[in-house]
């Protein structure tokens, strides 16, 4: 959630790591992710966002047929998106290495064992897919992340760009 909306949460949790206040994080979280249901009950729009990480994810989890938990295989998915936004220059230098550093500070794996290719046939069944188009979620800086409706074509090379 702080990378998706709130620099401020963010900020506290690497400032604190392990020892962050978990009350105050947790309400945050509820209020946050309370907001986003209510703008976006049917999850058509900025809802979303709150899949960062998740199409790709999915995907790794398939592929380690499911030794990868969903929480780790999430956090490769981050960080595979934000490298490669930050390659098609969707996500600053500075913005891409916080998430990265962040992630590793909670001991986060931040690369993944999988090819692009069978992580881009993998999003071919996921649920966010559209027809010909895979939304990905892509953070711009931390507190804004974008909805970049990606055609199947080019998923391949989008999850390579982030390897």
């Amino acid at each position: 959630y702080g990378i998706l909306y709130d620099a401020a949460l963010l900020s506290h949790l690497q400032q604190h790591g392990m020892n962050f206040d978990r009350e105050q994080v947790i309400t945050r979280c509820v209020e946050l992710k309370c907001d986003v249901v209510a703008e976006d009950e049917f999850d058509t729009g900025s809802r979303m966002r709150l899949n960062l990480g998740h199409t790709i994810g999915h995907g790794i989890e398939l592929q380690s047929n499911f030794e990868i938990s969903h929480g780790k295989a999430v956090s490769m998915g981050i960080a595979i998106v934000t490298r490669s936004g930050h390659i098609h220059g969707l996500c600053d230098a500075a913005t891409q290495q916080q998430i990265i550093s962040v992630l590793e500070q909670f001991e986060l794996p931040v690369s993944c064992r999988y090819r692009a290719d069978d992580l881009a046939r993998c999003t071919l069944s996921d649920k966010k897919r559209s027809g010909g188009i895979v939304n990905l979620i892509i953070p711009q800086h931390i507190g804004k992340c974008i909805i970049k409706p990606t055609p199947i074509g080019e998923i391949q090379s989008f999850i390579e760009a982030g390897l």
